[in-house]
């Protein structure tokens, strides 16, 4: 890949992320939006680094192999993750109320689970699936 002297992604990274773009619309849904996640994270759309595509593109990578379909250790591990950046990222008292985690459990029928996970990604809430396994 050809690194470029102003530090921007490169042509290459950002037709990747337009893939990417693509097959998360098809297994995430039609909301899907790069751009929108690259704005959370606070990256400059226009001047993004090579490093913030490195890391959008990982993070979309791995979205889009999971389908939001983990496993139980998988989502404790997320969660001690996330807990751990939380400490290591110093907040002002403005942000530490915003960032208190809530966990709902819902139960909705398979049909009525796409409407549900549209809904969720319109309100901007992050969620994961649980598929029940019985044996």
């Amino acid at each position: 890949m050809a690194v470029q002297l102003d530090g921007k992604a490169t042509e290459r990274q950002r037709k990747y992320i337009g893939v990417l773009s693509s097959q998360g619309k098809e297994k995430l849904g039609k909301d899907f939006s790069i751009r929108k996640l690259a704005s959370q994270k606070g990256i400059d759309w226009d001047n993004m680094s090579i490093e913030e595509a490195n890391d959008l593109i990982k993070e979309v990578k791995a979205d889009i192999e999971d389908s939001f379909q983990v496993t139980e250790q998988d989502l404790i591990k997320r969660t001690q993750e996330k807990e751990e950046q939380r400490k290591a990222t110093p907040s002002t008292p403005s942000q530490s109320n915003s960032t208190l985690p809530f966990v709902l459990q819902v139960y909705p029928k398979e049909e009525k689970l796409q409407a549900l996970q549209t809904v969720l990604q319109a309100m901007d809430i992050d969620f994961v699936v649980l598929q029940e396994v019985r044996a």
